[in-house]
This record gives C-alpha cells, sequence and structure tokens, in this order.
C-alpha cells in the first residue's frame, strides 16, 4: 500500500539533518493550479515529516521580500548558517525568492568548478526537499552536473504548446537533461492534448521521447503518489566532505531517465 511505502527500504525515510538532501526542480506551466497542487504536494510530504524548502526563481529578492541572494550575500555583521526547517505548521511551506540567487550561484560554480547544487547545500542541509522552481533558461544553469531528470509542467491551454516546447528544448539541451512531462488534469479529463502534442514535439524535433504522467490532484492518493514520486525523482546532494566519494558512484548507478 502507498501508505507502507514511506517507511520500505527505499532510502527515503528522513530523520532529521543529514549528510545529504534531496533537490526537486520543476519548470512551472504558468497555470496557478499547477503550482497550488505543487504547493499541496509539498504540504503533504511536510505531513509526513520531510521538511521542505522552495526556491522561487520566478521571483525576485528585494528589502521587503528576501531570500536566496540574501543568504549567499548576509549583510554586514550578520553570519548566515543554514535555513531552519519548521514543521510546527506542515501546511505552511517555507518558499522564498530566488531568481538573483540562482544566478549568483551559477557564476560562483563557473568560478570553482563545482556544481551550483553543491554549493547550495550548506544552506538549505535542514531540510529534506528543495524545490527549484523556476523558467527553463534559469534553472538549466542550475542543473550541471546532475543525472536525475527535472519535472516540467503541462499547461492547460493548447495555445502554450509552443512556449512549453521551447522550454523543454532548452532544458534538453542547456544541461542534456530531458524534462520529465506532468500534467495535472481533473478525474475524467481524458487523455491531455497538450501533453500529447509536447510529447510528440519532442519526439519529432529532439529525437527523444520524454516520459510522461497525468493525474488528479485533488485525488489525495494520487496527490500522495505523485508527493512520494518527487522524492524518487529528485537529485541528491551531498554534504561537501562526501560529494566527491558520492558523484563517482552515482554515475555508474544512476538509472536511464528516458524512455523510446
Amino acid at each position: 500500500m502507498l501508505e507502507n511505502a514511506w517507511h520500505q527500504g527505499t532510502g527515503l525515510h528522513w530523520q532529521g539533518a543529514q549528510s545529504s538532501l534531496r533537490v526537486l526542480p520543476v519548470v512551472p506551466s504558468g497555470d496557478n493550479a499547477d503550482a497550488a497542487a505543487v504547493w499541496m504536494a509539498c504540504a503533504h510530504l511536510q505531513q509526513q515529516g520531510y521538511p521542505v524548502v522552495v526556491l522561487d526563481g520566478t521571483e525576485q529578492e528585494s528589502d521587503a521580500a528576501p531570500g536566496l541572494q540574501d543568504m549567499l550575500q548576509p549583510r554586514q555583521g550578520y553570519a548566515f548558517s543554514a535555513l531552519a526547517a519548521d514543521l510546527h505548521n506542515p501546511l505552511s511551506v517555507a518558499t522564498l525568492p530566488a531568481a538573483r540567487g540562482m544566478v549568483q550561484l551559477q557564476h560562483k560554480a563557473s568560478i570553482t568548478g563545482e556544481r551550483p547544487l553543491d554549493l547550495l547545500y550548506r544552506y538549505v542541509r535542514n531540510h529534506a526537499l528543495v524545490v527549484l522552481w523556476a523558467p527553463a533558461p534559469l534553472l538549466s544553469g542550475m542543473l550541471q552536473g546532475c543525472t536525475h531528470t527535472p519535472i516540467q509542467l503541462v499547461p492547460a491551454q493548447s495555445r502554450n504548446v509552443l512556449s512549453s516546447y521551447r522550454a523543454l528544448k532548452h532544458m534538453f539541451i542547456g544541461c542534456g537533461l530531458m524534462p520529465r512531462l506532468v500534467a495535472m488534469r481533473p478525474a475524467g479529463y481524458g487523455l491531455d492534448t497538450v501533453l500529447k502534442s509536447l510529447s510528440q514535439c519532442a519526439m519529432h524535433h529532439l529525437h527523444t521521447e520524454p516520459l510522461s504522467e497525468q493525474f488528479d490532484p485533488l485525488q489525495p492518493r494520487q496527490l500522495q503518489r505523485w508527493a512520494l514520486q518527487c522524492l524518487e525523482h529528485s537529485e541528491t546532494v551531498y554534504a561537501p566532505q562526501e560529494a566527491a566519494t558520492a558523484g563517482s558512484s552515482a554515475l555508474s548507478s544512476s538509472p536511464a531517465v528516458w524512455s523510446h
């Protein structure tokens, strides 16, 4: 049963601050309903004891709304260690503006030769899952050196197929990872035409068929199943002292991420 899957031998049972965390990259569709479904999935994980933080690359940091940039460059006289996790209100998912911070992480990574996600670890290490919510041009740069596929949410309107394909192509070319397409539709909607069209575009122009899935986020069991998949499909990021040894073994054991 699904409820038991949280604690079976999957390695996903989180027991507080550890030497690794999970990072889930998500390309938004632009639909408010999709964003709400992702936040519901995050809240469900928190109810299970997995603290989640969302780094929102669609929003810029500011004095009124500090975020990732402020963690990377703390103000004078203030030493930032790591963002604290809070599960007292699991329905409230921590969300921080992160557009400028993601750019800074990528710039620093290009200088040091490290992965942007490895540089991010120390700031969010108290969480079980970090959701990188950002448009494709920004998100692809964060995924250099990653092996697990990002998620791309599929919009409901057919007029957005072209822009969605451009985002998919940007991810595929920019970081070498074909996104996993996810359509969130009500029960009885039928096979999503936008999902089908987007998959066909990728196959025709990029000669690679993306993994695709469709589910109803208003169905509790489907939402729970997808929340678990978010953990399973996320990238594992290790503490700096363990990243080197873990990286070499991950390359030899990572599963295939494309279907044909």
